[in-house]
């Protein structure tokens, strides 16, 4: 894990009318800057000292929540879109939620660690999928509740950000889409109805989505583009194909990548690490790791067994 990481999210100085990230260099952790998902939300973990944000504007919308591993309440004083001065000690697991162009200052009175999710407005205005008239989506300004389910995606967003992705697009857009819609239908100051998909995928629409995965066992497929195969929303598609196949899609792919990795591992003549980047993972030690979660051992174990 290296320090010292560009942040990729920016706020608007209100003094100087400059860009500036919010955070420093040597505060940022971990980092989806190189992410696959990327230029829908970023996700970033600061450990910072006693600061004081200079007021800005948001340049996009942003959930954050401070880390368990604080080990002591952190006192914290804040302002947002010209509000009276709010003060608490923060503890884990606290979290904010900040609408784009939202006025913020703040100032932390002892070293805090904390995550923070910012989403891209044309990735929250196609998880709300027009549901709120065209408007532009607007959030009630949260500082600082508890929400368990905030808490728990964003810290599994966090942990792929730290292992470097090595999960793929589709889990980390799942992760990302699954938060945004609870923020949406939750904190929304119109509120956005998440539509339920009673019955899953149509057997048409499930045997397209199921032939483009099976053609593409390598590629790294992202959620959207699933669901573009059948015109509707990414978080719609999750919940509809869970219904129709039991299983989530990233979990599909996983299972559908280490049935053809059993097939190949047959072949002796290849080796562990070109079967692993045949059927779509990053390193050898990934697949292992996914090959050894679905089957209890290791692909050279499984192997010596055949």
């Amino acid at each position: 894990m290296a320090f010292n990481l560009e942040s990729s999210i920016f706020g608007r100085n209100l003094s100087s009318g400059k860009s500036i990230p919010i955070g420093k260099p040597e505060w940022v952790l971990a980092s989806s800057s190189n992410s696959p998902w990327r230029d829908s939300f970023k996700v970033e973990h600061h450990i910072r000292p006693s600061y004081e944000q200079v007021e800005i504007t948001l340049a996009e919308t942003n959930v954050h929540f401070f880390s368990d591993r604080m080990k002591a309440p952190i006192p914290v004083e804040w302002r947002i879109g010209g509000s009276h001065l709010h003060k608490k000690l923060m503890v884990g697991g606290d979290i904010g939620i900040a609408s784009r162009g939202a006025s913020v200052w703040g100032r932390c009175l002892g070293p805090s660690e904390v995550t923070i999710i910012s989403f891209a407005p044309h990735f929250l205005d196609r998880c709300e999928g027009g549901r709120i008239s065209g408007r532009p989506v607007e959030l009630k300004p949260l500082q600082h509740n508890r929400d368990n389910k905030i808490h728990a995606l964003g810290s599994l967003l966090e942990a792929e950000a730290r292992a470097g992705f090595a999960t793929g697009r589709i889990y980390g857009e799942a992760l990302g889409t699954a938060l945004a819609a609870h923020v949406l239908e939750n904190y929304a100051v119109i509120r956005a109805k998440v539509d339920t998909y009673i019955g899953g995928l149509s057997t048409h629409n499930l045997r397209r989505v199921l032939d483009y995965i099976s053609s593409n066992p390598a590629e790294d497929i992202g959620l959207q583009e699933l669901a573009d195969l059948i015109q509707i929303s990414p978080f719609h598609f999750c919940r509809a194909f869970k219904q129709s196949t039991g299983t989530s899609p990233y979990r599909y792919i996983l299972r559908l990548r280490v049935e053809e990795a059993k097939r190949l591992l047959k072949n002796r003549q290849l080796s562990i690490s070109e079967i692993g980047s045949r059927v779509g993972f990053p390193d050898q030690s990934h697949f292992t790791m996914i090959f050894r979660k679905f089957l209890g051992t290791s692909p050279a174990r499984w192997r010596m067994l055949l």
